[in-house]
């Protein structure tokens, strides 16, 4: 399986993006294949097949989904006509300074990171489609980063990233008000598996138990109690246990500051820092660093475990 790679669509690393136009021919096989970038993909017209996670899905006019890094799929033209589809490509960092309020956006979060990870279950539809009034305010937003990129004037980053966020944002909207991801279509541990996806691949953001309860739609008590028949421990000790095994990583591989790596991990306050690590670890963070760092790489690090 061949993996596009983020220096052919991004030979300016400082701003990872690519968009385009790609017409899908009729009865034409693209293959499995996955990136190292996020791929935002839009049809704009025509069908064809598209085949991910061992399902396959019909897409039409107006469906629109998002793409992990990693993720394998594939896709089938129609024996009858083109399938005409906007790719848009770039790296999580390229949002890097908008992330933290985004994520404070149930409807963001849900379409962006909780639905490609959900799609593993076979009662999940991996797309949905846009109404015709969805399709002109994104097929604009679309255009408008397709032009900019391709005239690269003054400022056409700047545009750009703004554009893609709002575009982000809308279909947000749009994939919380098209119901195809109906609460009662997903077991309870689709949602909880869902979360500690989301921690482990954004621990440095805030999320509080109040709003990783809402986005499964369950009460604050309802999913404590179902996030620790999941995990085996409560919903924070796992956030603090996922930034703490990182803190540990650059304790033992580099030579950065505590009060650096502290904030790497996610936390704001170094005092609360040293609680937590203290209370998974039983030592302090300089002194994992003097048993476990890089002039004792001999020595077997003690990493706490997963959960």
């Amino acid at each position: 399986m061949e993996t596009y790679e983020r220096k052919t669509f991004f030979p300016d690393e400082q701003f990872p993006f690519f968009i385009s136009r790609y017409t899908i021919g009729i009865g034409e096989r693209i293959p499995d294949h996955a990136h190292q970038f996020v791929e935002l993909v839009y049809v704009v017209s025509g069908s064809a097949i598209h085949e991910m996670s061992g399902h396959r899905y019909e897409l039409q006019s107006g469906d629109v989904f998002v793409l992990e890094p990693g993720a394998p799929h594939s896709y089938t033209g129609s024996d009858t006509e083109e399938t005409v589809v906007f790719n848009v490509l770039f790296g999580t960092e390229l949002l890097r300074d908008e992330l933290a309020s985004l994520l404070r956006m149930p409807s963001f979060v849900n379409f962006f990171y909780l639905a490609p990870f959900l799609r593993k279950s076979a009662s999940f539809i991996p797309h949905f489609r846009l109404h015709d009034h969805q399709k002109l305010r994104i097929v604009s937003h679309l255009a408008a980063m397709e032009e900019e990129f391709a005239m690269r004037g003054d400022g056409y980053q700047l545009l750009i990233r703004t554009r893609l966020i709002e575009c982000l944002v809308w279909l947000g909207r749009y994939h919380r008000e098209s119901g195809m991801r109906k609460r009662e279509a997903l077991s309870d541990r689709d949602w909880i598996e869902s979360i500690r996806h989301l921690v482990e691949t954004h621990f440095r953001q805030p999320l509080s138990l109040k709003e990783a309860s809402r986005l499964c739609g369950m009460s604050v008590s309802s999913f404590t109690v179902k996030f620790r028949e999941a995990a085996g421990c409560s919903f924070t000790e796992y956030k603090h246990g996922v930034q703490i095994r990182h803190a540990c990583r650059l304790l033992a591989d580099t030579s950065s500051k505590v009060t650096d790596i502290a904030f790497d991990a996610g936390f704001g306050d170094i005092s609360f820092f040293n609680k937590v690590f203290r209370k998974h670890t039983g030592m302090t963070p300089k002194a994992y660093r003097k048993l476990h760092g890089q002039p004792n790489k001999a020595d077997k690090r003690k990493v706490p475990p997963e959960t």
